[in-house]
């Protein structure tokens, strides 16, 4: 009886080490095509002034740990794959009947990825003088058509 359990524990390991080791095979093979949005600390120098700068969540706000950062002129900063992306600003289209700074879409461009941000006024956070808390979604896609989003919070302002 002994040996059969012991058996029974050695097969198990065996299982258990296969099913690991072809999981982690496919999540190797699904990396190569993957791209990730990443967290960044230091604002590029082209962010100075009026601008917007965004976090996954306000436990990163306040770590300065930002996922958007734009100038409200024309560029904006991504992190895809650990690496800063520097987008131009195609369009800028403001929701009807809002206010300017309120509920608009952004779309940014590169030749690698196509960047849209939808923007909301959150008001349920106090703005100061010349700053308002916004919230909404970041959908980035790659020249193969992949996609990924990414909710976020953050504030505009000069």
């Amino acid at each position: 009886m002994y040996k059969i359990k012991y058996l029974v524990f050695i097969l198990c390991i065996l299982i258990f080490s296969a099913c690991k080791n072809e999981k982690t095979g496919n999540i190797e093979k699904v990396n190569d095509t993957e791209f990730t949005l990443n967290s960044f600390k230091k604002l590029p120098k082209e962010i100075d002034g009026c601008s917007c700068i965004f976090s996954k969540n306000e436990k990163d706000y306040v770590e300065n740990n930002f996922v958007f950062a734009s100038n409200f002129d024309s560029i904006a900063f991504v992190s895809i794959n650990n690496k800063i992306v520097k987008l131009k600003l195609k369009s800028r289209i403001y929701k009807p009947n809002t206010v300017e700074n309120e509920d608009y879409t952004c779309k940014y461009e590169t030749k690698e990825y196509k960047v849209t941000i939808e923007i909301k006024a959150d008001k349920t956070k106090k703005d100061a003088e010349e700053s308002w808390w916004n919230k909404g979604l970041i959908l980035i896609e790659n020249k193969n058509g992949e996609k990924i989003t990414q909710d976020f919070i953050g504030e505009s302002g000069c």
